[in-house]
């Protein structure tokens, strides 16, 4: 990310998602970053994260949780939000939208063929939206844009 010093939300559920977003860290180097997980996740090395409660089998947890996300990006005012996924991603997305943030979306590698739930949520509104595989991008459409493996 060349040029102006960025602010960026780095968002993702834990697990196999986590690590896929801690590998591109370095592609952050050189702008503030914060990092936004679920509740129970303490890997080492995220100085400066918020943690969520896990929402998506109640509903009034999701509300709860839309709440708070409005809190974290009113506090923060990110420039960026970046994700690997999971189902956390979709309201950050969907708040940070109506906060003007950039929202950049990574599929996980996982995902070769198939679309995920998350995926087909945050495709609509995301500025940049990326699959690691070229059959999954023909099932997106022209939004979605290939590199190859980015991890």
């Amino acid at each position: 990310m060349p040029g102006k010093r960025l602010k960026a939300a780095l968002v993702s559920s834990h697990g196999g998602h986590l690590t896929e977003l801690l590998a591109l860290r370095d592609v952050f180097n050189g702008h503030e970053t914060f990092f936004v997980t679920y509740e129970g996740t303490t890997p080492s090395g995220l100085p400066h994260a918020y943690y969520l409660q896990k929402f998506h089998t109640n509903p009034f947890s999701f509300l709860a949780v839309l709440f708070k996300t409005a809190r974290i990006l009113w506090k923060e005012r990110p420039d960026v939000i970046f994700s690997t996924g999971a189902e956390i991603a979709a309201p950050l997305f969907f708040v940070g939208k109506l906060f003007g943030c950039k929202l950049i979306y990574l599929e996980c590698s996982a995902q070769v063929t198939t679309p995920s739930l998350t995926g087909r949520l945050v495709y609509p509104i995301a500025d940049r939206f990326f699959v690691q595989w070229e059959p999954l991008a023909r099932k997106y459409g022209p939004k979605a844009v290939c590199k190859g493996g980015l991890i």
